[in-house]
């Protein structure tokens, strides 16, 4: 019976203080979310010092996607750079063209493919790694440091909650046009013309140490010849394994260039 009788004893705190150390608990919870409420108000970049940290970002892998849209039809490009230099390219377009090709390389050898017709490969040397250090930088450029001041001024920063911020433009400022040509482009003596630029739509993620972790951009040209491009950097630096599928390996056949 005593055994019983213990067991159907309950918890009563006196005097309500179960109710006192619920309220007390809520009260600290909300406490937490209002201060971590007011680190993130106001302890928000502006969209300069964000952007002049993230363009240090080095960028060893990523994914890449770009579009453009023409007149003529589309174009799809998927870029992936993995470790240890292993690059995988596709390309194709609508309607079907002869661009329509894949690529896998990496230290050793260059795989190729057009059409989905049979792999081809060659070693790796000097010019053809240099061709595709080119791919990267083109597709991974992110100098914002080559934006104006008037240029920083159009662009809107806002938190991304615990995972950093986001900073966005949408429109035809010429000023914010020439500094995103400036930025992604790999010739450092460029005088980019912004004339033929319709309007350009930006957005950029950057975490709590305002390292670049994801950009979008797309342009649009006042032509409906050269339509609109835009290119999407995502996974920076969150690739980590990519190799050439031995389906590829196998099947492929040495390519003599003499």
């Amino acid at each position: 019976m005593q055994k019983n009788k213990a067991k159907n004893k309950k918890i009563i705190f006196p005097n309500n203080q179960g109710g006192k150390i619920a309220a007390l608990i809520l009260a600290i919870i909300i406490l937490v979310v209002i201060i971590w409420g007011a680190i993130l108000a106001f302890g928000k970049p502006s969209p300069k010092a964000a952007l002049t940290k993230a363009a240090d970002t080095a960028i060893k892998t990523a994914r890449v996607d770009v579009k453009t849209t023409n007149s003529k039809g589309k174009m799809y490009s998927n870029y992936v750079v993995g470790p240890n230099n292993t690059i995988h390219i596709t390309m194709k377009s609508i309607p079907k063209s002869d661009t329509n090709s894949e690529l896998w390389t990496n230290d050793h050898y260059v795989y190729h493919r057009d059409n989905n017709e049979a792999w081809n490969y060659i070693k790796q040397n000097a010019i053809f790694n240099e061709v595709y250090s080119g791919y990267k930088k083109l597709y991974t450029a992110h100098n914002f440091k080559q934006f104006s001041d008037d240029a920083f001024k159009q662009l809107k920063l806002k938190s991304n909650g615990f995972n950093g911020y986001v900073i966005a433009y949408h429109g035809d400022d010429q000023d914010v046009i020439k500094s995103m040509q400036k930025a992604t482009s790999v010739a450092s003596t460029s005088d980019p013309q912004s004339s033929n630029v319709k309007r350009i739509e930006l957005r950029v993620k950057v975490n709590r140490q305002k390292e670049l972790t994801d950009l979008y951009y797309k342009v649009t040209y006042y032509s409906k010849k050269e339509g609109t491009l835009s290119l999407h950097l995502y996974d920076v630096n969150q690739v980590k394994q990519l190799k050439i599928p031995t389906s590829v390996t196998k099947n492929a056949k040495k390519l003599n260039i003499k």
